[in-house]
């Protein structure tokens, strides 16, 4: 959904081919929530994310040797594991926690780079995943900050560095080595907050024309910034649109409403429920993007109708 937002023409077979290929994986890196990443990547995302985690893991595990605990469990996740035989493995250390499911599963994934195998990441696959090693070695800290500071940089700049940190779900100090290394350039914002970006980076003027968009649940545009009043206004806060993961519209660049699709036997229903006043000139747009949503998401569907603009 997030790339159909983004690319003209997309279809999910595209991803699919990128999945079986190893081109993109599906793990859980930043926030330690689910991402698909390029896998050309993937080992700089997770050396970044795992940081501030495995500080964490060796203060509580101070009575095991974590060379050997990676190299056993490494060796024994090259095959395919479900999350109920990684909890029984692990839960044969001693002092793992026991009280929630998902101790046991932090415990691997905080040491290991694990990726979810292919159908995991289709399109509306809802088969339990098998989890693996990715077998590609992970840079040193330092150079895995740079890169994923660079491809943050491109994507969300200009930025703060308490943007990004928490973009990442990590400390400032983990992307140091990153603002020394890579050249950027340095703004201020109306409240004298210093932002940085790569140079030679496109800055449109604030009169730029922007499409109305149909973001996804937990959008990354959403979650790009420690101060989301950039894209969700401040009387929105309330509804805590990025932890109920609403799926949002945006218009002329911010966040104005929520959608959700209604199926029915040939039939598809765009719900929209406006957060602010929309201005009318905007109601086309959101219609023909709210059809041209649905049938991405509905191709089957002989008939789309838009409800919920006055």
């Amino acid at each position: 959904m997030a790339l159909s937002a983004r690319l003209d023409g997309f279809a999910p077979a595209q991803l699919h081919g990128a999945l079986d290929a190893g081109g993109v994986v599906k793990t859980t890196i930043m926030r330690m929530t689910l991402h698909l990443v390029a896998g050309a990547d993937y080992p700089a995302y997770h050396q970044l994310a795992r940081q501030t985690r495995v500080r964490k893991w060796r203060k509580d595990y101070t009575h095991l040797d974590e060379e050997k605990v990676v190299a056993a469990l490494g060796a024994w996740l090259r095959e395919p594991r479900t999350n109920t035989e990684i909890r029984e493995r692990v839960g044969r250390y001693d002092g793992v926690p026991t009280d929630h499911e998902w101790h046991a599963i932090m415990f691997a994934r905080n040491l290991l780079p694990l990726v979810q195998l292919p159908p995991a990441g289709y399109w509306r696959e809802r088969r339990r995943p098998r989890f693996v090693v990715d077998p590609r070695p992970l840079p040193d800290p330092d150079d895995a900050a740079t890169l994923v500071l660079e491809r943050y940089l491109n994507a969300f700049g200009p930025a703060s560095k308490r943007d990004v940190a928490a973009w990442a779900g990590v400390a400032q100090r983990d992307f140091a080595a990153g603002w020394e290394r890579l050249p950027v350039v340095a703004y201020r914002d109306e409240e004298g907050e210093e932002l940085f970006d790569l140079p030679g980076q496109p800055l449109p003027p604030a009169s730029t024309k922007l499409p109305v968009r149909f973001l996804s649940r937990w959008d990354q545009a959403l979650l790009a910034y420690a101060d989301r009043d950039r894209i969700i206004p401040p009387e929105l806060a309330p509804l805590k649109l990025t932890l109920s993961g609403d799926q949002t519209v945006t218009v002329d660049g911010r966040v104005a409403a929520s959608w959700k699709l209604e199926r029915a036997t040939r039939r598809v229903k765009v719900a929209i429920e406006p957060h602010t006043d929309i201005r009318r000139s905007a109601h086309a747009q959101i219609r023909a993007e709210a059809k041209r949503t649905a049938r991405f998401m509905e191709p089957a569907a002989a008939r789309f109708e838009v409800v919920g603009l006055s």
